[in-house]
């Protein structure tokens, strides 16, 4: 995890230093950090709101094809990816900006937990050196808190002599290092105690939740895929709440201030979206766009059909109507009838009826399956009836 952490908190601290120059106090970089960081997110965003009026406007075409090939899984795909590719949809595109913020997280994590490195950017022999005096010193040294634990170490007046073979320069930069937002320590983490930090793991919880909340209010896909699959949608609404409010008790209080300040934002940005580009605006748009390619394809059907008849050629199943591909498999249902009749023709009724019986159900049941596989209908059992 440290690994990945330092990859992706390369970038991002490069950013807070940059802010850290101008402005110094750690506290109010976060903030500006997370405002950009949404800023940069926001396009984004736009895409996943588009994505999601598409959504809500193939969802009956969807259901549609996943009814009409419920016994043939792999047509079912074939037909839905190839209606994804007729409208130009891409299913992962809206996930883009939750995928991204996973890596931003991990990220913030690596900044806040190592300061020195990334903030004031001390050489790393140095970091290395003050990390081996302090465990050597105190009883409580932990390697993953350590920048954190020197930087307190540094400004306490009864420890910064463990330092002194530190350059002072070094040493100074450390001491007149802000570390705090309006007093509030960003590199202690919560505890579970009453006192004011246990705030910052609640209004992470807290604020995560609305921020589902508002999405799923403003999202017309959110908001019908819940009713159709409920459990799992408010899983993840409530899940994802439950997951911030543990991690912020396992990490400085800098990450759980970032989150808050992260989850207030996605709730004002979905406020906004919702009011620049309405859902319900897109939709209109796209269910235009989709009628439009559905009665392309109609023409193109006819057309095809036209040629094909004048030329006397047989037509494909997807030239064919409805109503005509229900009676091309009446008529072949029919056909394989009557030639089961002709192969039990000069037999001993009464002798081979049980054998002949179970034959025809066999070839029946068969040609049934082949036809459910085919045409994407339900398969039904052969019955006594169906034999007579």
């Amino acid at each position: 995890m440290n690994f990945i952490n330092e990859i992706f908190g390369y970038p991002l601290g490069w950013i807070m230093w940059l802010l850290y120059t101008v402005i110094k106090n750690y506290g109010i970089c976060l903030i500006l950090f997370t405002i950009i960081i949404r800023a940069a997110l926001f396009p984004l965003s736009i895409k996943q709101q588009k994505s999601s009026a598409k959504m809500s406007v193939f969802q009956p075409k969807l259901m549609e094809i996943q009814k009409k090939y419920a016994n043939n899984k792999q047509k079912q795909q074939e037909e839905t990816m190839k209606f994804y590719e007729e409208h130009g949809y891409n299913p992962m595109s809206g996930c883009l900006p939750l995928f991204i913020q996973f890596p931003i997280l991990f990220g913030i994590i690596d900044v806040v937990y190592n300061p020195l490195k990334h903030i004031l950017r001390l050489p790393t022999d140095v970091i290395t050196e003050m990390k081996d005096i302090l465990a050597n010193s105190v009883e409580n040294f932990n390697a993953y808190q350590a920048q954190l634990q020197i930087v307190a170490a540094v400004q306490d007046p009864d420890k910064v002599s463990m330092f002194s073979g530190i350059a002072p320069e070094y040493i100074q930069k450390i001491q007149n290092f802000d570390y705090s937002l309006f007093g509030l320590d960003l590199g202690v983490v919560p505890q579970f105690a009453w006192n004011w930090l246990l705030l910052i793991p609640i209004l992470s919880g807290v604020t995560a939740l609305l921020a589902s909340m508002i999405s799923m209010k403003m999202n017309p896909t959110a908001a019908q895929q819940s009713q159709q699959s409920g459990c799992m949608m408010k899983g993840m609404m409530y899940g994802m709440p439950l997951f911030s409010l543990w991690i912020t008790f396992s990490v400085p209080v800098g990450v759980g201030i970032y989150w808050i300040i992260s989850n207030v934002l996605a709730g004002a940005q979905t406020i906004i979206l919702n009011k620049l580009y309405n859902p319900e605006r897109y939709r209109e748009e796209y269910e235009q766009k989709m009628k439009e390619i559905e009665d392309k394809k109609r023409l193109e059907r006819e057309m095809r059909r036209k040629k094909k008849l004048e030329k006397g050629e047989e037509l494909d199943d997807d030239d064919l109507t409805d109503e005509e591909r229900k009676e091309k498999q009446r008529k072949e249902r029919k056909e394989h009838l009557a030639k089961l009749d002709k192969e039990n023709e000069g037999r001993d009724p009464q002798a081979e009826y049980l054998s002949a019986k179970e034959q025809n159900r066999k070839r029946l049941a068969e040609a049934r399956k082949r036809d459910a596989e085919k045409y994407g209908e339900e398969y039904k059992e052969v019955t006594d009836q169906d034999l007579m």
